[in-house]
């Protein structure tokens, strides 16, 4: 017992300074004004020492405090975090909403211009072999839609139905080697045929060598043959050159429709070529 005491003297008397200067400090509270010298010297001792364990105290329950204010704080930060990527992803489907209406009110808006009905379909395959220029749309022969109707979008000519199903429709577009349109530059009223060549554009057949064309002019669908209607825009005359003793002109076209990125394009209902023997197609 001796033992313990002298190895933990120093802790004893302190916590025993301790009890008495609480105990002092309820009496004086109680009886503050009948304090004797012998009361007054012992919280005069006493006083670092409860100021130093008041600091303690108040920094351990300090720190409790902001243990548990931060155990709260990142707990709603988790929430909060959560709450934001929610919110992100329903603002961008927001967005992909709003660019789909967009672009389907500048397809209907550009059809204004041709007569007869038309329906707005979605591309939902493209080919990526690179040996055809073909995209499946999400329209069928149960919407209407039969062989050889041409697709356009608000920008231009697209190309025209080859097959159909009841749901689904493929498009062999204006860039496919095995397409020809037959077109005029627009300003000088010049013909063409605008070929595909399964590449990014198209290549310029059958122009006249004195030809009033520049580059930048615009290229439209001449409407003959009965393919294409007359007046929708193929695209623009670039890369031309004249060689000496050559009937035509050679030169390129960049087609307006961005035939690489395609999501919403109009088919022309309205407009249904005849078939080889004449008869319409319906």
């Amino acid at each position: 017992m001796s033992g313990f005491l002298s190895r933990y003297r120093n802790v004893t008397i302190l916590s025993t300074l301790v009890v008495v200067s609480f105990f002092l400090f309820y009496l004086s509270a109680r009886k503050e004004n009948h304090m004797t010298p012998m009361q007054k010297g012992a919280v005069a001792i006493m006083a670092p020492f409860q100021k130093a364990l008041t600091a303690v105290v108040d920094w351990a329950a300090g720190g409790w405090n902001d243990y548990i204010y931060l155990v709260g704080v990142k707990k709603e930060n988790i929430e909060l975090k959560e709450r934001i990527n929610h919110l992100e992803m329903e603002n961008a489907r927001l967005n992909e909403n709003l660019g789909q209406y967009a672009r389907i009110e500048r397809l209907l808006g550009a059809n204004q211009e041709q007569t007869g009905p038309v329906e707005v379909a979605r591309v939902v395959a493209r080919d990526t072999s690179g040996l055809v220029r073909l995209v499946t749309l999400d329209k069928g022969s149960s919407h209407g839609l039969a062989l050889s109707m041409p697709v356009v979008t608000h920008r231009g000519l697209v190309g025209r139905i080859i097959q159909t199903t009841a749901s689904v429709s493929k498009v062999l577009l204006i860039t496919d080697v095995r397409s020809a349109v037959d077109g005029l530059a627009q300003m000088s009223r010049d013909g063409l045929v605008a070929s595909g060549a399964n590449s990014h554009d198209l290549v310029v057949r059958y122009l006249r060598a004195d030809a009033k064309v520049s580059e930048g002019d615009q290229v439209v669908s001449s409407g003959l043959g009965g393919v294409y209607p007359k007046g929708l825009l193929i695209g623009s005359l670039y890369d031309i050159h004249r060689e000496k003793e050559e009937l035509f002109v050679t030169a390129r076209i960049s087609p307006h429709a961005d035939l690489e990125r395609l999501e919403e394009v109009l088919v022309l209902k309205g407009f249904t070529p005849p078939t080889a023997d004449g008869k319409d197609s319906k």
